[in-house]
């Protein structure tokens, strides 16, 4: 497989990380301002430690769209790969972020496009765009389609915790809501083809810790058996216990890569996913990989893009001539689920 091209399109407004302690401010009435200062102070040290300076996210005030970034992602994948709507015959949209449930979000953007591709979603997570690599991938080889579209549209920061997860009740909550401040929002498009390169995909999916990050419907609970880490923060609203999940990703993604990475100093580049910068770079010197070579500028400039992460990196690395055609990749996200991922190719 191939990637023909990879795009990226995020919002305009700029929200900093003094805009995040402002937010908690404004929504936190309620609380008293011992409680609220000490929150922001803590919230602080740990937006610094993560390596978080700025995200982007859709001005609603000025009517800004998610239809109009992805539509704007996908012209832009084409243009880079010289092509037309009609040479995509297979469209997969992936993600957190969503208009619909059902029907596939992918028929919506193929309409708006003028595509007659055949569509489908894929939901994983911030593994999501992953999973779906993998399913064109698969499809390539038995040339079932020829040339493939994986968009997203992770628009999640007004949607999944705001301002609910603003609303400060007590310092506890800072243990499962840290990382709504992190998140920022962007769409991209990635288009593959058939080729001889190969690929290899790995993973180690961990069930047990399935309640680390959640977003739960309503009604969840009656379709499992829920635990007291679900549902903190209210229905649609972002769960995600920081602490424990990055101790996992260390815990199960350092062996996955050793296992099948023979050398680790011989990838050009590693794409994690960008839910820390300092955090993969603390535990790549730890695990023998080579801090210069994981690429990890997304997460200070972009934020948290769920499953936009490693596609938002591409995009910026070879903006930046980091990566060029004939480098060996290495993709290593975690994600909830929990998953742990890595991937590998020339690109």
């Amino acid at each position: 497989m191939k990637v023909e091209s990879v795009s990226l399109k995020v919002p305009s407004r700029v929200i900093t990380n003094d805009h995040i302690l402002d937010l908690l401010r404004d929504h936190s009435n309620g609380v008293s301002k011992t409680v609220l200062t000490a929150y922001q102070r803590l919230t602080k040290m740990l937006l610094h430690r993560a390596g978080s300076e700025t995200r982007y996210v859709r001005d609603i005030e000025h009517k800004e769209r998610a239809r109009d970034l992805v539509v704007g992602a996908i012209d832009e994948a084409l243009a880079l790969a010289e092509l037309k709507p009609a040479a995509i015959d297979l469209l997969i949209y992936c993600g957190v972020g969503k208009g619909f449930i059902e029907p596939a979000n992918a028929y919506f953007y193929a309409h708006e496009t003028g595509m007659e591709a055949s569509c489908f979603d894929v939901t994983d997570a911030c593994m999501s765009w992953i999973r779906a690599l993998e399913i064109a991938y698969e499809f390539l080889k038995t040339l079932r389609y020829r040339k493939v579209m994986i968009i997203n549209g992770e628009f999640n920061f007004q949607e999944h915790g705001f301002p609910a997860n603003f609303v400060v009740r007590s310092l506890k909550q800072l243990e499962y809501t840290f990382p709504t401040y992190t998140i920022g929002e962007a769409a991209t498009a990635t288009i593959v083809s058939a080729s001889e390169n190969d690929w290899r995909f790995a993973y180690k999916s961990v069930p047990e810790l399935c309640d680390l990050c959640t977003i739960p419907l309503e009604g969840h609970a009656d379709f499992v058996s829920t635990t007291d880490r679900i549902n903190k923060n209210g229905t649609l609203n972002f769960v995600s216990y920081g602490a424990e999940l990055f101790t996992s990703a260390e815990r199960y993604l350092a062996p996955l890569l050793r296992e099948n990475v023979v050398d680790l100093d011989a990838p050009d580049v590693y794409f994690p996913h960008a839910a820390s910068s300092n955090a993969y770079l603390r535990a790549g010197r730890r695990n023998g990989v080579r801090p210069d070579k994981i690429y990890a500028k997304v997460f200070p400039q972009y934020g948290n893009l769920v499953s936009a992460s490693i596609p938002a990196g591409m995009y910026m690395a070879l903006a930046e001539g980091q990566l060029k055609r004939g480098d060996s990749v290495v993709f290593c996200p975690a994600s909830a689920g929990m998953v742990y991922g890595v991937v590998q190719f020339t690109y």
